[in-house]
């Protein structure tokens, strides 16, 4: 009897382990994916942002100011 419940729980603790190897797999997917493009983004501010200096561009602005906000955001959400 005992052997019994000891097997259901091995199994059950087995398949909880599986669950939550699955969600690490798919956590670090999700950050590497939000490096790469926080990477892009880095790249986009720095070779935007001397443009913006020489040109007084609201376009060039709006996209620099929307996707500073963008990165804040990520940083928020990393940190949690």
């Amino acid at each position: 009897m005992a052997e019994a419940v000891i097997g259901a729980l091995v199994g059950k603790l087995q398949e909880l382990a599986m669950s939550e190897a699955r969600a690490m797999v798919a956590v670090n997917e999700d950050i590497r994916s939000l490096r790469d493009k926080l990477m892009w983004m880095q790249a986009f501010l720095r070779d935007v942002e001397p443009r913006r200096r020489l040109q007084n561009d609201e376009l060039i602005r709006v996209w620099l100011q929307q996707t500073r906000s963008a990165v804040f955001d990520s940083e928020d959400a990393v940190d949690q």
